[in-house]
């Protein structure tokens, strides 16, 4: 028989009982519906969050810390695990001091082949912003100076960067419009803009971390420091960010702490730098370099591979989801096939008795089950990714509207996969049966009733 003869004939077959059929595709369906939204949802957050990933990274930056371990993770490294023997050297620790740069520090860094420029970054601290000629106060969020290598990452929907050497500046995040009730971006661009900030104090073991509240001294000063506005942000999820020049963020971090001894040898709180590489292809070599200096260092290509990793699992552990369900309905087919070749066994054997091969036989019922699957997959694709359009469309009129970029839905040729997983599940469900028919004897077949 020839093999179109083959596949017109078990399509023919199929829906000699309708409703088995259909159920059993049905069942093919649910489980390459859970696949492909998977494949559809997953690659859409993981497409976003690379988004906000790379708005403040580059191929050209190592991050770099003072000691080997991220400030603060040595202590959530122990959990789950035996106490270690004590020593003398343990003496007084369970230290919560941090490593902290020093000027031969920076130095050594930029002496490394590849490296172009060493970078401090800081964090002042800011409690409110206003617009000029408004009183509101607007929580500022997070106040961060980047070297511009990495800011330029940013994209904007108005006005310019703010350079490494510029000094009252500031590019805004785009979420600033709506809270000075704004529509057009380019209606700020020149706009003045002031940061209120206060002194504190801040417990010394304590200053280089997140999560410890700080007090105010009773006769402390407070300052407006006034920038022009240069730029808005595109929306990302930094939604209260302000960039600042290095200048201004070393005046108002002196202020705030009161201590004009930041950022040199006396300050015990330098904890991060962002190292600028000549050539990404040589983050490699500079790291280990790095490292032999005794400094953690994290390249982008580390940071991102923590994410593709996290990605990569969600995908394995919600995919495991769909296949189980095919693996369930991989029965059904059986037992439709099976149930078809008895149904059909005087059939069989009027086919042999007239020339057809085991092997014709046995690819018609393997044809079959893998119709079964491939009109499963089809209409399981196109089910999940309507589902996820749904949710696409619900989710940017509510709880996406501020992440236009978030799309749920997504075309991929990874959605192919569900349909590849279901002939595949649905063929190897069919092999017995198949198998069964072909070996018939045609004399017993003819004689079955």
């Amino acid at each position: 028989m020839k093999i179109g003869d083959i596949i017109k004939i078990s399509f023919q077959n199929l829906f000699r009982q309708k409703l088995r059929t259909l159920l059993t595709i049905f069942s093919i369906v649910i489980g390459a519906t859970l696949i492909s939204i998977v494949y559809a949802v997953i690659p859409g957050f993981e497409k976003f969050f690379d988004m906000q990933f790379n708005t403040l990274n580059s191929d050209r930056l190592i991050e770099v810390y003072p000691t080997k371990d991220r400030p603060g993770m040595d202590i959530l490294s122990g959990l789950g695990k035996a106490p270690e023997e004590y020593t003398d050297e343990d003496q007084g620790s369970f230290d919560w001091e941090f490593g902290s740069f020093k000027d031969h520090d920076i130095d050594n860094m930029k002496a490394i082949d590849g490296v172009a420029n060493v970078y401090e970054s800081l964090f002042p601290s800011v409690d409110y912003v206003k617009l000029e000629e408004s009183e509101q106060r607007i929580k500022a969020g997070f106040v961060f100076y980047y070297p511009n290598f990495v800011l330029k990452n940013l994209d904007l929907v108005a006005g310019d960067y703010v350079n490494d050497d510029d000094q009252g500046k500031v590019v805004i995040a785009n979420q600033f419009m709506e809270s000075f009730g704004v529509d057009d971006p380019d209606e700020l661009i020149g706009k003045k803009i002031y940061l209120h900030v206060t002194q504190t104090s801040l417990p010394q073991a304590a200053s280089g971390m997140m999560g410890f509240s700080t007090s105010t001294p009773q006769d402390a000063e407070d300052k407006y420091f006034e920038f022009e506005i240069v730029g808005i942000s595109e929306k990302t999820i930094l939604s209260s960010v302000i960039f600042v020049p290095y200048q201004d963020a070393l005046e108002m971090t002196k202020f705030a702490k009161d201590n004009d001894k930041i950022m040199t040898d006396e300050d015990t709180d330098r904890g991060y730098v962002a190292v600028e590489l000549t050539d990404p292809s040589l983050a490699g070599q500079v790291k280990a370099d790095i490292e032999e200096l005794g400094f953690m260092a994290r390249s982008y290509e580390d940071n991102k591979d923590v994410m593709d990793d996290m990605f990569g699992v969600i995908t394995i552990i919600f995919s495991s989801f769909g296949i189980l369900a095919m693996a369930v309905s991989s029965l059904g087919i059986l037992n439709t096939l099976i149930m078809a070749v008895y149904e059909r066994t005087r059939e069989i054997g009027v086919m042999k008795a007239i020339g057809a091969t085991r092997r014709s036989i046995a690819l018609l019922f393997t044809i079959e089950a893998s119709l079964i699957g491939f009109f499963g997959g089809i209409l399981g694709i196109g089910l999940g990714f309507g589902i996820s359009e749904i949710l696409n469309i619900w989710g940017h009129k509510t709880i996406l509207s501020t992440f236009e970029t978030l799309d749920l839905s997504n075309v991929s040729p990874l959605l192919l996969l569900g349909l590849v997983i279901s002939v595949g599940v649905s063929t190897i469900a069919g092999i017995y049966p198949a198998l069964r028919a072909s070996r018939l004897d045609p004399v017993d077949a003819l004689r079955y009733e």
